[in-house]
């Protein structure tokens, strides 16, 4: 196998310098860097991991967390997407990632257990459930962690900007004619589902509409299924007159299992009743009906969390607090304009 000295050799530099360049540090030239980077592809070099952790006392292995009680997991397009992004951000800076979860074979284990027996170094807590013990132990312990859309004491989270996006959902609406506008909203146990509402009712209020109750209905959970059920019981509330010309959804896959409702109970999309989602999941696009959207930037969010994981290990220091995304509307097919009432 090559190894650093046979880069140093070939790049015509020292050992030393090959291995500030291995291990990303920054007090070498870029002409060297690519040089030996270069080199090291070509000629197959492969780090040896158990070196290396002996010597910095890590196991560069980063863990990830995530439940699915609250229907949002690793099959939710928004988080296989995050995920991936994090995954392939994090690998170049050396870290593999495994998934933490409270069993170990047959047997149960604590999240910190399974930490611990791993050896990782730092964790991505992508989804839990509220007041989840095991959760609380790992982010209360000397592990490094970040999340997402989870807001934990003394952990930094990298959550989109909620709140504008309900904001901007609300003002295109209205630039569109709309007045009576609903919200199908996200289960209020979840960050996502409060700050999605509040901006909402935020939204109306800034426009001069006003909230009121009845336009607004909360979903027990983000999947299609509970959604769509939620939807028919919200229907039920209007008649054709009464009926909101507009609804923002909590997500894209509510926004789908809405559009269905609508249609099954004789309304036609964007004809009747306007639907803008929030996420921008490849489903919003590709879907029958192209969903206008509030869009998530789901890659940054992946990198964002693997930078902020890097840099916690690596320097000790964690920063504590929310760190924002912006997001942007994307227009396409579910809105229509109509005449002010």
């Amino acid at each position: 196998m090559p190894t650093i000295y046979d880069i140093a050799k070939i790049a015509g530099t020292s050992a030393a310098t090959v291995s500030k360049v291995l291990n990303n540090y920054k007090d070498v030239s870029p002409t060297t860097r690519e040089k030996v980077l270069a080199i090291a592809k070509e000629i197959g070099y492969v780090p040896n991991l158990t070196a290396r952790s002996l010597k910095t006392n890590r196991s560069y292995l980063v863990g990830v967390v995530f439940s699915e009680d609250m229907g949002i997991g690793l099959e939710h397009q928004f988080f296989s997407v995050v995920l991936e992004n994090f995954r392939q951000h994090i690998g170049k800076y050396g870290y593999d990632t495994v998934f933490i979860n409270n069993t170990l074979g047959t047997n149960k284990i604590g999240y910190l257990d399974h930490c611990k027996y791993r050896h990782v170094d730092g964790v991505f807590i992508i989804t839990t459930h509220p007041g989840d013990v095991d959760v609380n132990k790992l982010v209360e312990s000397k592990i490094k962690c970040v999340t997402t859309d989870i807001v934990l004491e003394n952990t930094p989270s990298i959550i989109s900007e909620n709140s504008e996006g309900s904001r901007m959902a609300i003002k295109h609406f209205y630039e569109n004619g709309h007045r009576r506008i609903g919200h199908i909203g996200g289960q209020l146990n979840s960050i996502a589902g409060v700050e999605r509402f509040e901006g909402y009712k935020a939204g109306l209020e800034e426009l001069g509409l006003g909230y009121n109750d009845k336009y607004y209905i909360e979903s027990p959970g983000f999947q299609y299924d509970v959604t769509y059920d939620i939807a028919l019981e919200y229907l039920k509330r209007f008649s054709k007159s009464t009926m909101p010309t507009a609804i923002y959804v909590a997500s894209d896959v509510m926004a789908i299992a809405t559009i269905r409702a609508l249609e099954k109970n004789g309304y036609s999309v964007p004809e009747d009743v306007s639907v803008i989602g929030f996420d921008d999941i490849s489903l919003a696009e590709y879907s029958r009906l192209a969903l206008t959207t509030i869009r998530q930037k789901k890659d940054l969010i992946g990198i964002t969390v693997a930078d902020t994981l890097v840099k916690s290990i690596e320097s000790g220091e964690l920063p504590t607090g929310i760190i924002r995304m912006p997001v942007e509307l994307v227009i396409r097919d579910t809105v229509k304009t109509i005449k002010v009432e």
